[in-house]
């Protein structure tokens, strides 16, 4: 019998687990993965309460399933594509913007903001009193990039998929274009800023969880500015780095 080579399988096989997962749709929890994301949608301490959950049951708080990440990444694809062909992007400026969502947008900037507040919490925000053990624990940087994938997900809803529906109101050149543009990323902003607090807020370790939303006024501030004295439409400037309309 003729050996069945397998080249790819034996590529995957060297991945890490998470990784590896990916890969096999029957071994991810795509359900679940939906239902959290209806859910960060209507009601997102659900979600961090789930971390809870899991801490209780298998001693970590971070998801150990793939198939958030990899539905957040077929989201932003589809978005993408979406957007070129509405806009008219030629092939390989679809390909770049795909691959810059993904790789810069989604992985790279999510790494340095995951860092940051992991950085941020396990310097300014451990508790130093208490007895157990767990209170002394530092933060888990995995927990940290999940916390950001929640909150990247209400942000990208209104940011991509709100923003697109309501594009052909949005590339006006009116006042009202730029105000619903802008207030669009503000709930976006602040949203992602509330969903990290809650994820941080689960940990008994920390204290003073709050800080995490001190940013907040100066977004709220930030959108006035540059929507009453500057005019400056987000969607039209993000879109116009993207696809040159």
């Amino acid at each position: 019998m003729i050996p069945r080579f397998r080249p790819s399988s034996r590529w995957i096989s060297q991945l890490p687990e998470f990784a590896r997962r990916a890969f096999q749709v029957d071994q991810m929890e795509l359900d679940s993965a939906l239902s959290q994301m209806y859910s960060l949608c209507l009601k997102p301490s659900l979600v961090s309460k789930m971390s809870k959950a899991r801490k209780m049951t298998k001693n970590h708080y971070h998801r150990d399933d793939p198939a958030f990440i990899v539905l957040q990444v077929l989201a932003l694809v589809i978005t993408v594509v979406a957007y070129g062909l509405t806009l008219k992007g030629g092939l390989l400026q679809i390909l770049f913007n795909v691959l810059y969502e993904v790789g810069v947008t989604y992985l790279i900037t999510g790494l340095i903001m995951a860092t940051a507040a992991w950085v941020f919490a396990n310097r300014c925000l451990m508790s130093n009193g208490g007895q157990m053990h767990e209170l002394r624990r530092e933060v888990d940087w995995h927990y940290s990039f999940d916390i950001h994938c929640n909150g990247f997900f209400p942000y990208f809803i209104w940011t991509r998929v709100i923003q697109f529906i309501l594009l052909p109101l949005l590339l006006r050149p009116s006042f009202l274009a730029c105000l619903i543009s802008n207030c669009l990323y503000m709930i976006g902003c602040v949203l992602y800023a509330y969903i990290v607090f809650l994820g941080y807020l689960e940990l008994p370790m920390l204290v003073q969880q709050q800080q995490l939303v001190y940013p907040v006024p100066a977004i709220l501030l930030f959108t006035f500015f540059i929507t009453i004295f500057g005019r400056w439409n987000l969607t039209q400037w993000t879109l116009s780095q993207m696809w040159q309309i």
